[in-house]
Order: structure tokens, then C-alpha cells, then sequence
């Protein structure tokens, strides 16, 4: 998938989507060629993972047109230094995808298709009633019910801090998506005193969710 790929989702959320193909050393060029500045402690790392931190340079610099400020909450949520913008960034093997909003808060997650080491692991994921409801030879349902479960702690990250569980509980956070993810489509998620909508999409190499407040979203009747 080419540099800048995007999918626009409901209520202002764009979500651009990066799939590496390319080594470090023609990142590296491409950050040159762009007037991209690198740090030396982003150049010290892990070479997939610096593969990640190069792409993800390139892509904020694709997205805002010119090189803004990363930063990070104390949650360790992305901000950057333009008043009024969120973004939500996510990494997995082979992509980077980071999503923009201009006006509200988000969460997306990303991963890669035909990831089946999500089967091995369900049970730390799901609860005993989603195990029922998700099936656990569903490769693509599984990935569904993960993608939308991090996005909704990277959207509470960005609120303040709050994880799901250390919020609501460990039942609360996995009682949320009971029975949901199994579609592949929006679906609203209902917790006290917060409503919540997950936006999901199968791509052909990945699966992607997004979640946002019910109160920013009008497409969905909750």
C-alpha cells in the first residue's frame, strides 16, 4: 500500500495507513529528500522497530504537510502541538497507520490479516461469554474483537490516563464488546455513564478498528 493510503471515517476521522515494504536505508533517504529531521536517539534502535519510526516521520509529515512536534501524555497517548488536533497511532508487523481528528478525541488500532497467534491467546482477551460468541477459528473475528478492544483503552489513554480495566473493572472492560465484534461494522458499545462507538474495517491485508465517544457521532442510533 502506498505512502498515504486513507480511510475517512464517520464524524472527521481520517486514518492513514503505511504498509513497509521498504528498508532503512531508503526510508532514511526518503526522510532526507522530504527535509525530514532525525534525531539520534530515533536512530538507535531495533531494526524493524526503527523501520516503524521512520515510517511513522514520514507519515505525520505526509498528513500535516510539513514537520510538527510528537509528544506524549503522561498515559503515553500521541498528541502533537496544534491546538485542537488528536491523533491515535498504531503499529503492527509490516504496518503504521496514524489517525486525525480536528475536533475530538480517538482510538485506532491496527493488524495485520491472517495474524492466527490471536486464537492461541483469546482467552486473554475474551471472556468466557465472547468465547462463546467468537468463534475460535475466526481468525478475522478475533483480530476484529482485539483491534476494538485496543482501540478503546488508547481512546481512554487519550482522555486522561484511565485504562479500561483500572476504570471500569476487569469485568466492565471485558464485558463491553460482548457478542459484538463478530460484525464487521460499526457497533455501539454501552458502559456507565459513557457510550461509545467502535467503527471496524476488514482491509485486504488487515483489520482496523476505531473508537470514539457516542456524544462526537452521529452515525450510529444508540
Amino acid at each position: 500500500m502506498p505512502l498515504g493510503a486513507k480511510i475517512d471515517f464517520p464524524e472527521g476521522s481520517v486514518a492513514y495507513f503505511w504498509k513497509l515494504t521498504e528498508s532503512v536505508a531508503t526510508l532514511v533517504e526518503r526522510c532526507r529528500e522530504f527535509g525530514v529531521s532525525l534525531r539520534a536517539d530515533e536512530m538507535r534502535c531495533h531494526e524493524n522497530r526503527l523501520r516503524e519510526k521512520l515510517a511513522e516521520v514520514l507519515l505525520m509529515r505526509h498528513i500535516f504537510g510539513e514537520e510538527v512536534t510528537l509528544g506524549h501524555t503522561d498515559a503515553g497517548a500521541p498528541m502533537v502541538d496544534i491546538e485542537g488536533c488528536h491523533i491515535s497511532i498504531s503499529h503492527t508487523r509490516g504496518w503504521v497507520c496514524i489517525a486525525r481528528n480536528d475536533s475530538h478525541r480517538m482510538g485506532i488500532d491496527v493488524e495485520s490479516s491472517g495474524r492466527d497467534r490471536v486464537l492461541r491467546v483469546r482467552e486473554r482477551f475474551l471472556d468466557s461469554e465472547e468465547l462463546q460468541s467468537v468463534p475460535d477459528g475466526d481468525v478475522e473475528a478475533n483480530l476484529l474483537a482485539w483491534t476494538a478492544k485496543e482501540a478503546l483503552y488508547k481512546l481512554f489513554a487519550g482522555k486522561g490516563g484511565e485504562s479500561l480495566n483500572e476504570h471500569y473493572g476487569v469485568e466492565g472492560a471485558v464485558k463491553v464488546l460482548a457478542g459484538g465484534m463478530a460484525m464487521r461494522g460499526a457497533t455501539a458499545v454501552c458502559l456507565p455513564g459513557e457510550r461509545l462507538v467502535v467503527f471496524s474495517k476488514v482491509l485486504p491485508d488487515a483489520v482496523v478498528s476505531l473508537a470514539v465517544e457516542a456524544k462526537f457521532c452521529s452515525a450510529l442510533e444508540l
